[in-house]
């Protein structure tokens, strides 16, 4: 039986085996945000605070993620893709019991950080795992499934089945989920993950310094853009504070730029950005994670301020946004490999802003079936970009680097979900302003929202058509971008 089982999983379909520990990974941290948002309320509640100090929750999730997914995506070049994954899955699932055990706010949030420690060392290290583990002939179609299949169920299933156990067992529930399926990942990154010399070091060399310097210079320009971002998206953006952490990041990210031009190890090698298809790809890559989270933050505020929906029928109509992308995600994926990325991350891109045209054309009281019409094509471009520009761009680059690109992947992800909720909330509360004397999101959440408030409603409605038209013509961009890459390299 041992050697049954030890000839099956180590055979000639181990990278199967193996990809299973990356789609482990993936669905934990996708089903994850969904998960705790459902049950944000309920925290709130419990401990007696208000919603900002809640808001701590995604926001110190985000802030530690993209701070160190490219150290960690470093470190994964360094010493190897199962130990940095086994480190991620280790801290993931201990911080998760420590979360369910809290007694305060604090205590939640405290864990939450370390929580999201752990997830930037798995996250960080997916897109490379496939590609290590995958030729260029199947690495499309594995990506598809880790990637695109996987992440679009994690989205689906995490708030219905938050809901479902924060409203039968409590939400400490929810981080006895994350702690049983770390649990999991952490004993397939043991037994089914192989084991890989260090990859930019040769056996017996001595590791190659580590570049604590750009690590920290690259964590406080994040930490300042993205503290810059959450208070202007509350309508702060001429405030001193929000101008001085603006100027912070630059500043930062400047001396980052010419430190890690001048090291001999860098943590974030430049000359990546001299891959025209890595480049190119990256563009088109923010573009559409900007465009997505446009969505996110606006089509719930539609739904239940113009068509006066609940949070559950809403909620089911925003899902139809991520069928697309886990029914297509395989198929482009192995489409991909055959005819590369550039027409279909095109084409892709290009449907996406044809979708926001759509969705601009919505007018109150408009029937669900145009509404899952618009849903629906956003998905169906996102399921024809993601995967077949994944693909390209992690073969695009050197195996020595695969982890920091992988990082870097994770790290656009970041940067434009949080730059297209400030964005999207920036010219909705600009129409707020200059209609109604409103501010932000936040007063629009709080006036009760009732469907008789017109000059709210219109005001809305105005900036919700101006978000739809800028998503539209950054998709379209996008795809230009997509387009002047140059020849899919294979590795």
């Amino acid at each position: 039986m041992k050697e049954w089982i030890h000839r099956t999983i180590f055979g000639a379909n181990h990278r199967w085996w193996a990809l299973s520990v990356a789609a482990l990974a993936t669905f934990m941290v996708t089903t994850d945000a969904g998960l705790l948002a459902i049950s944000l309320p309920v925290i709130v509640a419990e401990f007696k605070t208000d919603l900002a100090m809640g808001g701590w929750l995604p926001f110190i999730y985000a802030l530690v993620t993209g701070s160190l997914y490219l150290p960690c995506g470093r470190l994964s070049d360094l010493f190897g893709r199962k130990r940095t994954l086994g480190v991620g899955f280790v801290i993931y699932t201990l911080t998760s019991l420590m979360a369910a055990f809290s007694q305060s706010i604090g205590q939640v949030i405290f864990f939450r950080g370390l929580q999201a420690a752990g997830s930037a060392f798995m996250m960080a290290n997916t897109f490379a795992l496939v590609t290590a583990l995958f030729s260029p002939a199947e690495r499309g179609r594995a990506m598809g499934i880790s990637g695109g299949m996987i992440s679009a169920l994690g989205f689906v299933i995490g708030p219905a089945l938050g809901g479902l156990i924060t409203y039968t067992l409590g939400w400490r529930s929810v981080f006895y989920v994350s702690f049983g399926l770390g649990i999991v990942g952490l004993l397939g990154t043991r037994f089914i993950l192989l084991d890989e010399k260090a990859c930019g070091a040769r056996e017996k060399e001595k590791q190659p310094p580590f570049d604590f310097l750009g690590t920290a210079t690259f964590a406080l320009s994040l930490t300042a853009l993205l503290l810059a971002l959450t208070a202007g998206q509350k309508g702060l953006w001429h405030t001193p504070i929000v101008r001085s952490e603006l100027v912070a990041a630059a500043l930062s990210l400047a001396f980052f730029l010419w430190w890690e031009k001048r090291t001999p190890h860098p943590l974030l090698a430049l000359g990546l950005f001299r891959i025209r298809l890595f480049a190119a790809g990256n563009v088109a890559r923010l573009a559409s994670f900007v465009t997505v989270s446009m969505n996110q933050l606006l089509m719930p505020f539609f739904l239940q301020l113009a068509l006066g929906l609940d949070t559950l029928r809403a909620g089911l109509l925003m899902a139809t946004a991520s069928v697309g992308l886990g029914v297509l995600s395989p198929f482009t994926g192995w489409l991909s490999d055959r005819i590369g990325a550039r027409l279909l991350s095109c084409a892709g891109l290009a449907l996406m802003g044809i979708s926001f045209l759509t969705l601009r054309a919505l007018q109150l009281g408009a029937s669900k079936a145009d509404i899952v019409l618009g849903l629906s094509l956003l998905g169906v471009g996102l399921g024809l970009f993601q995967t077949p520009n994944n693909n390209s761009l992690m073969s695009s680059i050197p195996r020595e680097r695969l982890g920091v690109g992988s990082s870097f992947l994770s790290i656009v992800r970041s940067l434009g979900l949080s730059i297209g909720v400030a964005t999207a909330s920036a010219i909705v509360s600009s129409r707020l302003v200059a209609v109604t004397g409103q501010t932000s999101l936040d007063n629009l959440r709080s006036a009760a929202l009732s469907a008789s408030n017109a000059p709210l409603l219109s005001a809305f409605m105005q900036g919700y058509r101006t978000t739809c038209l800028t998503a539209a013509i950054l998709c379209f961009l996008g795809a230009m971008a997509a387009g002047v890459r140059g020849a899919q390299g294979r590795s």
